[in-house]
């Protein structure tokens, strides 16, 4: 409508003037107002410079409002316009700000800020686009609080200079850490400015107006992407707080209220959802320190600045075979100066020293505590409570635990009046009436005192460098005892002891310990009594009177521990040293006789060994022993044989020379003859027999030697006569070489062992004896022969002729 009047009174005012003044007048007024006209596309403005004709400006502004010479606060949007030739145009682009960005203002020109005041105070200006609304509502040059969001906006850059940047953007792994630059002055003794409601620092204008205060922000900005003012508000973008899997994390509050005296750990405050509401923390009297509530595993978006948390601490972790015994370090202290620890509360009452709160609330006292933890993972701040791991007390088999505890309530002994010490039930404050048996037990080892009791036999040695497995005896030395006779003989003693479980507690009250008994009852009762009792014997007579003294030793040990409740197996005297001195004459004397008895044992020994020869020798000869004898049997019988035949050839010559002449009747030369006949037969057997008998001597002296066998002629004769040759007392030669007379007595001897004839008969002399006697017998039988031929060839021509 504008447009369409404005055409129609310049086209009559045109056409007036072509009228008036003729063409050349109407061609510069037409040029003229062309160039009055000013188009703007649709994503542009116009700044206008008024040159002339107008008001002045007041001094300080820059820009005018309408009707001032100058640079114009107002714009013109796109479209067509006719401007007077008093107006200088430029064309500017609208300034376009993406869903990513922000447009943060200066104002170029406005009222002056109060001195102090870093941002201009915010006007109602249309988003800046309205230049002389700003002005007209006393907006003031400077950095402004409002900035341009998303969108194209017209504005004069003449009047305001906007800076394009990119949005605040948080990752879902990043917290936003804020700071303002401008602000109310924090209150006294405070770090952080206190919340006010400002849309999460988007809203400057709400920020200041509700009294926000300059420095570092509680609250943080979550993830996202968010429109903020950052000439306002510095942003710094960390990671979110991790603690890992089995780990706690421990907090330090850097702003609050202070702790009290006498506690060293902030109080816990409920609702900052694990201080990740740092509002809720300081409006609920949060404490400035180390907190007592930790940071399980997990991600927790804190606000670092305002709480530091520490490196991931682990867990406590206790093993299968081991115990936590906990010292508390806050919370009320133990007033009784009786105690050695805290007063026992139940377990479940804090989960296991893991809810310190509830710990405080159930009136826990720091300190140590009675109660430990078992095998498991634990999430206890150690700023509250410290806990030391230690192995579980372990007994093992063949001993028992006597428990000695310092805390507990007091209870009646129930022991006898044997008992030195007072003895309770178990559970009690004093030494327990029932030990422990063999296994692992979660005792806490800082409140009562354990004792382990062997129950089987205890073997205990007197003897320097010998110790047990037990290591009991390790401070026992040699006992070293002063005799009779003024010698010091060192003694090795063994003592063997019993204790039984249901003594072991009486064993423990009246002595402190099994080490104890041994040093101050056992060492003393068995030193003193070994020397009292070698004080009235010899050195020498230890040996001899040692049973007697092991045995009194034994009693005597016996009655001591009975009244310590100890039984005492048996006292044995294990070793006996003797002063050099003595020991050296007691050898000598001892070698001595083992030298006699060894002579003696070799004598013997070489005695058996001769008969054992002896008898080696005529099991070994005994084959040719035998086979001579047969040989010799042979011999003699043949010879025998011979001689038998020679007595037989005589005999009948004796016979048919007596028939003759009985047949004859011849006369007294017959007889003579016949006797003759019978005495030369006779001799011939003679003859025969000592060829024989000379023969076998022969033999026996080629077999046996010359001389072996006139000794054993000798032998024969003695033994025949009874002749006594060995003298009772007998001097031989010097053992050059034996005599005849040894040489006989040896073989006598020989023989009245053995019972058999020293000869050694060979094959080749026995073959060679058969042969001479086959010789001698064919010779004797032809000469037999011969001899009586020629008495037959006599006797038949002394026939005749005396026929």
């Amino acid at each position: 409508m504008f447009y369409a009047l404005f055409a129609l009174v310049l086209g009559g005012a045109i056409e007036m003037l072509v009228l008036v003044t003729g063409g050349v007048v109407a061609f510069f007024l037409l040029v003229l107002i062309w160039k009055s006209i000013t188009i703007a596309k649709g994503d542009e403005i116009i700044t206008l410079e008024r040159r002339y004709i107008g008001k002045s400006m007041p001094d300080g502004r820059t820009v005018a409002l309408h009707g001032e010479v100058g640079i114009q606060a107002r714009i013109l949007g796109p479209g067509t316009h006719f401007l007077p030739p008093i107006y200088k145009i430029k064309k500017s682009k609208f300034i376009k700000i993406h869903e990513d960005e922000i447009g943060v203002v200066t104002a170029r020109t406005g009222r002056a800020m109060p001195a102090g005041q870093y941002f201009a105070d915010p006007v109602e200006c249309m988003d800046f686009q309205d230049g002389e609304m700003f002005l007209r509502n006393n907006g003031q040059k400077g950095p402004q609080i409002n900035i341009l969001q998303t969108g194209e906006h017209r504005i004069n850059p003449e009047l305001f200079d906007v800076e394009i940047r990119k949005a605040v953007f948080i990752k879902n792994d990043e917290v936003g850490l804020v700071e303002a630059v401008s602000g109310n002055a924090c209150k006294v003794g405070r770090i952080f400015a206190e919340p006010v409601e400002c849309d999460n620092y988007q809203d400057g204008a709400a920020f200041l107006k509700n009294g926000g205060q300059k420095g570092p922000q509680v609250n943080i900005l979550p993830p996202g992407y968010h429109k903020i003012n950052t000439d306002l508000f510095k942003v710094e973008i960390v990671p979110v707080t991790v603690i890992p899997g089995g780990h706690i994390g421990l907090v330090t509050a850097m702003d609050g209220a202070m702790i009290p005296d006498g506690r060293l750990l902030a109080k816990t405050i409920p609702g900052h959802v694990n201080f990740q509401m740092g509002e809720k923390f300081l409006q609920g009297g949060g404490e400035k320190g180390r907190q007592l509530d930790k940071l399980m595993s997990g991600e927790y978006r804190i606000n670092t600045r305002l709480f530091i948390v520490s490196e991931p601490v682990p867990c406590v972790s206790i093993g299968t075979d081991e115990v936590g015994i906990v010292t508390i370090l806050e919370g009320k202290s133990i007033m009784d100066p009786s105690k050695i620890a805290a007063d026992e509360i139940q377990l479940d009452l804090h989960n296991n020293f893991q809810d310190a709160a509830a710990f405080l609330e159930a009136g826990g006292q720091k300190g140590l505590q009675i109660s430990v933890l078992r095998s498991g993972n634990y999430a206890i701040n150690p700023w509250f409570a410290d806990v030391k791991k230690v192995p579980m007390t372990e007994v093992h088999i063949g001993e028992c635990a006597v428990i000695t505890s310092y805390v507990g309530e007091d209870s009646d002994d129930i022991s006898d009046s044997n008992v030195n010490a007072k003895i309770v039930p178990n559970g009690k404050k004093g030494i327990w009436a029932d030990p422990l048996g063999p296994g692992k037990h979660a005792i806490n080892t800082q409140i009562c005192k354990v004792d382990r009791v062997p129950t089987t036999q205890i073997l205990l040695n007197w003897a320097d460098n010998e110790t047990s497995a037990h290591e009991l005896d390790s401070n026992l030395t040699t006992i070293t005892l002063r005799t009779a006779d003024a010698f010091d003989v060192n003694m090795d003693v063994s003592v063997i002891i019993h204790i039984a479980m249901a003594d072991a507690p009486k064993v423990v009250a009246n002595l402190g310990s099994v080490k104890n008994m041994i040093s101050q009852v056992l060492e003393p009762a068995i030193s003193s009594h070994f020397r009292n009792a070698a004080q009235s014997v010899k050195a020498l007579d230890l040996y001899t009177e040692r049973a007697e003294l092991q045995d009194k030793a034994k009693a005597h040990i016996q009655n001591v521990l009975r009244n310590y409740h100890i039984e005492s197996k048996d006292t044995m005297i294990a070793d006996v040293v003797l002063p050099a001195e003595l020991k050296k004459t007691v050898s000598d004397r001892q070698l001595a006789e083992q030298h006699k008895k060894t002579f003696i044992t070799q004598k013997e020994a070489e005695n058996e060994r001769k008969d054992y020869e002896n008898a080696k020798a005529n099991a070994n000869m005994q084959p040719k022993v035998i086979e001579s004898e047969r040989n010799i049997e042979i011999a003699k019988n043949i010879a025998a044989s011979v001689v038998k035949k020679a007595t037989g050839d005589a005999e009948a010559v004796e016979i048919e020379a007596g028939g003759k002449a009985k047949a004859t009747k011849l006369n007294a030369e017959a007889d003579a003859e016949a006797i003759t006949k019978i005495g030369n037969a006779k001799a011939v057997i003679i003859l025969t027999q000592g060829k024989a008998k000379a023969r076998s001597y022969q033999l026996e002296v080629e077999a046996m030697g010359s001389n072996t066998f006139g000794q054993i002629k000798v032998i024969e004769e003695i033994a025949k006569n009874n002749i006594k040759v060995i003298p009772d007392v007998l001097i031989t030669g010097n053992g050059q070489g034996g005599s005849s007379l040894e040489n006989l007595l040896g073989l006598n001897l020989i023989e009245k062992i053995t019972g058999k004839s020293i000869i050694d008969f060979k094959p080749e002399t026995i073959e060679r004896s058969k042969k001479a006697i086959e010789e001698d017998i064919v010779l004797d039988e032809k000469l037999d022969a011969e001899n009586l031929t020629n008495d037959e060839s006599k006797d038949s021509a002394d026939n005749k002729d005396k026929v």
